[in-house]
């Protein structure tokens, strides 16, 4: 009891609650200023020149390195305020090793789920919204989490798929689609006639169909087949609106050329789609 009121023990006592307070405040001080880096790198300001990202994938990225640098330094101050009270942390330091060497062994597929999907967040490989196909599935990104990617079909069926067994991927909707349509037509027909109309039917098309992007215009005859001349006619699109395209394409030629008397085999797209993307543009 005596030592209780001593000097030296309310001196000790003062310079380990000023050392704990200060591990205290520096672990925040560290956090705050980690967590203001990590969002000037991953959001900059606009008229920035610093590294620019998607907002909702540079939202999904901070929120991961936030996570990651709390938990680090969480567990830094701990080990420090139990050194503070004599505690030896050199168990603990060596027992997380081996809780996560642990872990790392027996959950390597988790780890690979994780460590693929945090790359094609950060990639941008595909987002939500995008029309993809992996491996023999199709389907509409309906959510992409650092685990698993949610892709529902043509049909409607759900398809959760962990990351790590994701080897390639197919995305439909960056950049431009092309529309391609085969017009067959009868060598007994009149030439000059047939590419006058399928100009017009295209800048008809041009004009009317606001999925274009460029064309539609007449590439020209492609191929000689028993009884037919081939024709072809391309565009570009919108993503996913092909299909579209083509079908106005399709509609307008066979209408002209019944006004015109100009005989015509049969109309041939050459658009080869997944068979869930198909019955997607179908619905």
């Amino acid at each position: 009891m005596e030592q209780l009121l001593t000097t030296d023990f309310w001196l000790t006592m003062a310079l380990t609650l000023i050392r704990l307070a200060a591990i205290v405040i520096g672990g925040a001080l560290v956090l705050k200023f980690t967590n203001l880096l990590v969002e000037q790198f991953f959001i900059p300001k606009p008229g920035s020149k610093t590294l620019y990202l998607d907002e909702k994938r540079a939202r999904t990225l901070s929120s991961l390195m936030h996570s990651i640098i709390r938990y680090t330094i969480y567990f830094i101050v701990v080990v420090m305020l139990l050194q503070e009270f004599k505690i030896d942390t050199t168990s603990l330091v060596a027992g997380a090793g081996i809780i996560g060497l642990a872990l790392g062994v027996g959950a390597q597929s988790l780890i690979k789920d994780f460590v693929t999907g945090f790359f094609i967040i950060l990639e941008d490989q595909y987002g939500v919204g995008d029309y993809i196909s992996i491996g023999d599935m199709a389907g509409t990104v309906e959510e992409l989490g650092f685990r698993i990617t949610k892709l529902r079909d043509g049909n409607g069926i759900l398809h959760i798929i962990p990351n790590g067994s994701i080897a390639k991927v197919s995305n439909y909707t960056r950049g431009h689609m092309q529309a391609t349509v085969n017009v067959p037509v009868a060598y007994q027909a009149d030439i000059e006639q047939v590419f006058t109309i399928l100009d017009e039917v295209c800048a008809t098309v041009r004009q009317n169909v606001p999925e274009v992007i460029d064309g539609p215009s007449v590439l020209g005859v492609v191929d000689l087949k028993p009884g037919e001349i081939v024709i072809r006619i391309i565009a570009k699109t919108v993503p996913l609106q092909q299909l579209k395209v083509e079908t106005a394409l399709r509609r307008l030629i066979t209408e002209r050329f019944t006004e015109a008397n100009i005989s015509q085999p049969q109309l041939v797209s050459t658009m080869v789609l997944p068979e869930n993307k198909v019955a997607k543009a179908g619905g």
